[in-house]
């Protein structure tokens, strides 16, 4: 039994529940126990859930080999990077350390991450197959041989008090494409890392702290007793974790307070596609 606790209306205080539900259409005496007969072929009732997401978001993790060596090559790089501020929103100023960079996919370990996220964006982009009517150059209708962009990668180099406000990385100005982006975490503070997957907004804990928060819609706590979805999701960073999610959706990352560099890598991947006919896209 499901209890809700709920506070007496000026036309409800006062009433019973059997008056309550017929004033709503309900019928009180019903039997909640009644059954109908069960065919005797041993025939059942078929259940299926169908979901219609609003977003899809893939996960991933990297070894730790693998983050070993990235994050050596951005320490050994890092001094000769260029600066990415302008053309971020990222408020990363409290540091002297606190840097937003770009990093150079002329190199090995750049160009080989990008492939890598790219090859699993590929996976992300399948979830979206079934309902596109989509084909490459050579007639596939598989996303296996789509080419993909990688037009920009960074790292966000935040310390005590750096935050990102609400922003998107929707790049969707100039051509129309299929974009998404990736979020991996490079090094993360033993304060944040020890949230664990605890995200509980009330007690003034400090749980999201560093944390990213992901929002795509406006429904509220109380809806949610309505059975409207959730529209918000956080992450807990983890090193070698990796997200990548469309470029549309909109995220944040809050402050965190105490030692240490929190530091993530963000690319963002475009695939051009074409209108050839209607309800049939080329992609290029």
């Amino acid at each position: 039994m499901v209890k809700i606790t709920y506070e007496d209306t000026p036309e409800t205080k006062g009433t019973t529940r059997e008056e309550r539900m017929k004033k709503r259409g309900n019928n009180p005496d019903i039997d909640p126990n009644a059954q109908m007969s069960m065919p005797t072929d041993g025939s059942k009732v078929e259940l299926k859930f169908v979901h219609q997401p609003a977003v899809t978001m893939l996960d991933g993790q990297i070894p730790m080999p693998m983050m070993d060596e990235l994050n050596t090559y951005i320490d050994e790089q890092r001094d000769s990077m260029n600066d990415y501020s302008g053309n971020l929103v990222g408020q990363i100023k409290q540091n002297e350390r606190s840097q937003q960079l770009k990093m150079n996919l002329e190199h090995d370990t750049p160009k080989g991450l990008a492939n890598l996220l790219a090859s699993c964006g590929r996976t992300f982009l399948e979830s979206y197959s079934s309902q596109l009517q989509l084909s490459t150059e050579d007639g596939s209708s598989s996303f296996a041989n789509a080419n993909i962009d990688c037009f920009s990668m960074w790292t966000v180099h935040s310390y005590e008090g750096d935050y990102n406000p609400l922003h998107d990385h929707d790049v969707g100005y100039d051509q129309k494409t299929m974009s998404f982006t990736a979020i991996l975490y490079c090094k993360v503070p033993p304060q944040i890392a020890s949230l664990g997957d605890s995200t509980q907004m009330h007690s003034n804990g400090g749980a999201t702290d560093g944390c990213t928060q992901f929002v795509w819609g406006t429904n509220t706590a109380s809806e949610y007793l309505a059975l409207k979805p959730r529209e918000e999701r956080f992450i807990v960073p983890k090193v070698g974790k990796f997200t990548i999610f469309p470029c549309w959706l909109k995220h944040s990352v809050a402050p965190f307070y105490g030692d240490g560099e929190r530091r993530t890598l963000s690319a963002n991947f475009r695939v051009p596609f074409q209108t050839v006919s209607k309800g049939d896209n080329e992609i290029k």
